[in-house]
């Protein structure tokens, strides 16, 4: 009798620490239902234009810089032609001026130094006149001494008298050469002027150059904005415009998702956020039965209300609080828009 009563303790006590380990277990975790999604790349076109080609389909795996379309490039084509030539146009201007302005300065320089050249040519022989003056002066002074006296007769005396007064004649000639020699000097330095003003022309020629060169790599850059291209690595989801249709600037053509970046979403009654710190690991599980860890990346900070309310407790509206999970998807198991259920630990936190 002892033994069956013994039995019958241990089989009660095998029930119940079975009932408590099935109730434990329940109670040691909640399953939160979520999503997994990820930030959606929209590609568009940089500016207006027919969309010409479209190389990719939605389910095309691309890779950053990847060519995706192409926009009718002939408009955007001539104007780069047309800039190109100005560019072109506006060099051979700051050539042609560069030449100019260094003819200019030479021509300058030379009548300078031709015209100091004369002027002190002119000066020596103003000074070699005035010397052969002051000799017939005296020579004339001479001849009249002695013609007075009645030595030399009147044809020496008349002949030094008219070479002092040619010789004085020479000297006001050449003091006139000097003055003009003096002029030609002020007029070549004068010729500064022009040069200066060919540099500013020359400046000015290369601020065109200068502009004409900027306008020419904006239409560089605008031509190139013909060609859509891949902003990141991912995969088409969506292909919004289709070759032929006229896109705006902004309007979206295609839109990529990558798969390396996608989390799972769910919300957790605040009840249980305060159970939930970041780098938190938890298991998800995918609506196939496969698991896999996750780790907490976003715990949200404001409250929103849940669509239930809890009737238990004062019928106040019940807030859930959005967290993100991150999960290795090297075997491209998830997918955006996926269930994926995650278990929520309740003990030990």
């Amino acid at each position: 009798m002892k033994r069956k009563l013994l039995i019958l303790v241990c089989i009660l006590a095998v029930i119940g620490a079975g009932i408590y380990f099935i109730l434990g277990r329940g109670t040691s975790r909640i399953t939160l239902t979520g999503v997994v999604t990820t930030d959606q790349v929209i590609v568009s076109s940089e500016i207006q234009g027919r969309l010409q080609e479209v190389f990719v389909k939605e389910g095309s795996v691309v890779t950053n810089g990847q060519l995706l379309g192409v926009i009718q490039p002939q408009e955007w084509k001539a104007e780069m032609a047309f800039y190109a030539n100005t560019e072109e146009q506006s060099a051979a201007q700051v050539a042609q001026a560069e030449a100019d302005l260094k003819f200019q300065e030479a021509q300058t320089s030379n009548q300078i130094q031709q015209a100091e050249a004369t002027l002190a040519s002119a000066e020596a022989d103003v000074v070699r006149a005035q010397a052969d003056l002051e000799n017939a002066t005296l020579n004339f002074n001479r001849m009249q001494d002695l013609y007075k006296k009645g030595v030399e007769p009147i044809q020496s005396f008349d002949q030094a008298r008219t070479s002092q007064e040619s010789a004085r004649a020479r000297v006001e000639s050449l003091q006139k050469q000097v003055q003009a020699a003096q002029a030609a000097v002020g007029v070549a330095r004068a010729n500064r002027d022009q040069v200066a003003a060919r540099e500013a022309a020359l400046q000015a020629t290369k601020h065109q150059f200068a502009a004409a060169a900027a306008q020419r790599e904006r239409a560089k850059v605008r031509l190139d904005y013909t060609q859509i291209r891949a902003p990141i690595d991912g995969i088409v989801d969506v292909r919004a415009a289709l070759q032929g249709e006229v896109v705006n600037a902004g309007q979206a053509i295609l839109t990529l998702i990558n798969p390396d970046n996608l989390w799972v979403r769910a919300d957790v009654e605040e009840t249980y956020i305060d159970r939930v710190r970041l780098g938190d690991k938890m298991t998800v599980r995918l609506p196939s039965g496969v698991e896999r860890e996750g780790t907490v990346t976003y715990r949200g900070f404001a409250g929103e209300f849940a669509t239930q309310r809890d009737v238990s407790r004062t019928k106040r509206d019940i807030r859930t609080f959005e967290i993100r999970l991150r999960c290795d998807n090297q075997d491209r198991r998830l997918a955006v828009g996926m269930t994926a259920y995650v278990a929520l630990p309740l003990r030990n936190r």
